[in-house]
């Protein structure tokens, strides 16, 4: 989801109630994660944004929306080919070394981004897709990130559905999933 939409819609991975029912828990007994870098999605794609001001932008703004002190995990949702790597990098060290975010993650990195971005700052995440179709990432990301000591984070593992019974396959060919 955009920091458009978010901004509208406060808490929507939680919902309103389980924003109420996370702050009642102690926080260093609960472990937050968010993405910041997706400006819009549409259809025809997705606009990235990374800038080193926007990454600023988009924590302090979480932040605010969470009420919270720091973010646990904050995952760089997509790689911003017009802004340099170790650029967004460079803030999020700062970030770090602020107590803003605690660990960086990355979604949907190749290996050269992976370990461009850890020679900056070591990250703790990598999200990637991987299922039973999608089985890429053994060859290169997975002997890569146990190499650097990084977690992969798994999404899609159901097949986008198909292997939980919910897949829909529309005209465009596209395997997605129902919610």
């Amino acid at each position: 989801m955009s920091e458009e939409h978010e901004n509208h819609l406060p808490g929507v991975k939680l919902g309103k109630q389980g924003l109420e029912a996370f702050k009642q828990l102690p926080r260093d007994k609960v472990q937050l994660a968010t993405k910041f870098g997706i400006v819009s999605a549409t259809p025809s794609g997705m606009q990235i944004k990374c800038t080193p001001e926007y990454v600023r932008k988009c924590c302090e703004a979480s932040l605010k929306r969470l009420d919270v002190d720091y973010i646990d995990l904050y995952y760089q949702h997509r790689v911003d080919k017009s802004a340099p790597i170790e650029h967004t990098m460079g803030e999020l060290k700062k970030l770090v070394a602020e107590g803003k975010i605690k660990y960086i993650g990355l979604s949907e990195a190749s290996p050269d981004i992976i370990r461009r971005v850890h020679a900056v700052h070591p990250i703790t995440a990598v999200q990637m897709e991987w299922s039973l179709w999608t089985r890429d990432i053994e060859e290169e990301i997975v002997p890569l990130c146990r190499e650097l000591g990084i977690g992969i984070v798994a999404y899609c593992n159901l097949g986008r559905g198909f292997f939980a019974g919910r897949a829909v396959l529309p005209a465009n060919g596209y395997l997605g999933q129902q919610r």
